[in-house]
């Protein structure tokens, strides 16, 4: 019990931070697929939620690398260059396709290389727990829409009962726990509500 609430307290952080935590992916294998134009990097030219800079306007970078088996990795390059890297999942629902990230770790000399919190990327920071974090995804050939979703919006859904999905609540917000088949009818039923979503996508460009 401890432990849980642990989790759940540490996973405040994800929701003031403009993310919604879930214990459980988004993806399932049967709905995984693979977009081609991912792969490469990325650099950072919209002024997003999660868009960070430093006062000398560095961006941050995106690579995504192809793993096999439609899985993927990010390595992520914040302004101060610290990295992090996540384990990312692709599905389609509908029109949309959307995105799981996942935390894993940055491999040196084949050990995982394990870092404090003040030292963590701060992409990295918004996983600090083991739990995955979705997305709608919107991908040209030279350019990545990443929309996430609003914990505000989802708050407020929540308390006037307009849906029923597994969660739990903590003192700033929720934590879904509902299974891979629950998130994905979350995020298909709210993928054109233009309020379930930040107001500012991240918006990324292809550097290659």
């Amino acid at each position: 019990m401890k432990k849980h609430l642990a989790m759940l307290a540490l996973a405040t952080l994800f929701i003031v931070q403009g993310c919604i935590p879930s214990l459980h992916p988004i993806y399932t294998a049967d709905k995984l697929v693979e977009i081609k134009e991912l792969p490469g990097l990325w650099t950072e030219s919209g002024g997003g939620e999660l868009s960070y800079k430093n006062t000398d306007g560095k961006p941050e970078l995106w690579a995504f690398n192809y793993e096999g088996d439609k899985s993927y990795e990010l390595i992520h390059t914040d302004e101060q260059g610290k990295k992090a890297a996540f384990a990312v999942h692709l599905i389609q629902l509908g029109k949309y396709y959307f995105m799981d990230f996942y935390p894993t770790s940055i491999i040196e000399n084949d050990v995982p290389v394990i870092s404090d919190f003040y030292k963590m990327n701060n992409l990295e920071q918004l996983h600090l727990l083991p739990v995955h974090t979705f997305a709608k995804l919107e991908v040209t050939s030279t350019e990545l829409k990443i929309s996430m979703f609003d914990p505000d919006f989802l708050k407020k859904i929540l308390e006037n009962q307009q849906i029923r999905i597994k969660h739990e609540r903590t003192e700033s917000g929720f934590v879904l726990t509902a299974s891979p088949q629950e998130l994905q009818k979350f995020a298909e039923k709210y993928a054109d509500v233009k309020e379930a979503f930040l107001p500012d996508p991240i918006v990324l460009k292809n550097k290659l």
